[in-house]
């Protein structure tokens, strides 16, 4: 996943991406090269308006096609010889279990939706997309193995070598999966094949792609990102977008809809407001999209009544299920995911 530009001995993970060799060695790769190892479906822009039509649905049909399905990747992107593959979980267990690829496609099957995000990715940015997945949940796996008492840790690594851990509470909880198909076909190459690790609410750089192995062990592992700074949790920020209308643009008419989509951890979304004041006053949105707040994106929609002629700026702003108000404090993507308001201003007409 990532990339970057040194921070303080940190690494900007939209400035540069790290390709490890055999010898282990990075290479620092400029920013032109990630980009093209790195694309979205382009989550500023989702179409909200598009959706509408499917009401309560809505969410679950904004699909990106898994070739504009985003891509970031820390060590490249392995192709994998699924007939010598295994996935083995070990460790501090009574009972280590090894499954070959048709092992792990005969296991009970778990289809859900769900949005995925690269840490890095900035307010309203691109590295945010929704797929249809199938695979196999985690929890019945990690329970059959039959954890030991003194497992605290589970260490996640990859076939290209990348790292990367959770708590053992963080990864019993019941959604978390591994996943091996796609929209409906087996994970790409560059999407992980033969298998990745999904959590819902937690970004991408916490949910390898290439899995191959889960030891349980009895303390933190600080994985490739986490070691140089990067949030060891990888819980998703609690955030909002507008996405109709868009920055600078110039409207007119006596009542405008303005959408976007908001998305938490698994505390999902339950409330979106807006300002047409530049933060003064903030009004309620409608939450016509929001089927499973837990994993997918919610849409929302607001009827901006008799707006006033000039420049406006628009800011949006999210309550999670717990309450939680999102952050106005802007911050970057290092190290625990970009917060802040998204803000667009726009013109308006007297048309």
């Amino acid at each position: 996943m990532g990339s970057g530009t040194f921070k303080d001995s940190h690494m900007d993970r939209r400035r540069f991406i790290s390709i490890v060799g055999g010898a282990g060695l990075g290479i620092l790769l400029p920013y032109a090269v990630y980009r093209s190892l790195s694309y979205g479906f382009g989550g500023e822009y989702v179409g909200v308006k598009d959706y509408e039509q499917f009401g309560p649905e809505a969410a679950l049909r904004a699909i990106a096609p898994v070739d504009k399905f985003y891509v970031t990747s820390s060590h490249g992107e392995p192709a994998v010889d699924v007939n010598k593959w295994s996935l083995t979980i070990d460790g501090l267990v009574d009972e280590p279990l090894h499954f070959d690829y048709d092992d792990i496609r005969k296991l009970a099957p778990y289809e859900t939706t769900l949005t995925l995000e690269c840490i890095s990715n900035e307010i309203a940015g691109g590295l945010i997309d929704t797929a249809n997945w199938r695979g196999t949940l985690l929890r019945p796996l990690l329970e059959r193995a039959t954890l030991k008492s003194n497992a605290k840790y589970a260490i996640l690594y990859a076939a290209e070598g990348y790292t990367t851990g959770h708590v053992i509470e963080r990864l019993m909880r019941d959604h978390n999966f591994l996943a091996y198909d796609m929209d409906g076909e087996p994970l790409t190459r560059i999407h992980g094949f033969p298998l990745r690790m999904l959590m819902p609410g937690i970004y991408g750089m916490k949910t390898p792609k290439w899995l191959t192995r889960i030891e349980l062990v009895d303390k933190e592992h600080l994985g490739y990102w986490e070691w140089m700074g990067w949030s060891n949790t990888g819980e998703r920020q609690l955030q909002s977008v507008i996405d109709d209308p868009r920055g600078s643009e110039k409207i007119a008419g006596k009542n405008f809809v303005i959408t976007g989509w908001a998305i938490a951890n698994n505390a999902g979304v339950s409330k979106v407001e807006i300002s047409t004041d530049g933060g003064n006053t903030w009004s309620p949105c409608e939450i016509f999209s929001n089927p499973t707040p837990s994993q997918v994106w919610s849409f929302w929609r607001y009827m901006w009544i008799n707006p006033p002629t000039g420049k406006r700026e628009i800011q949006v702003r999210a309550t999670d299920g717990n309450g939680k108000l999102q952050t106005s404090a802007h911050s970057s993507e290092w190290p625990d995911g970009a917060t802040g308001y998204h803000t667009v201003e726009v013109e308006l007409n007297s048309g």
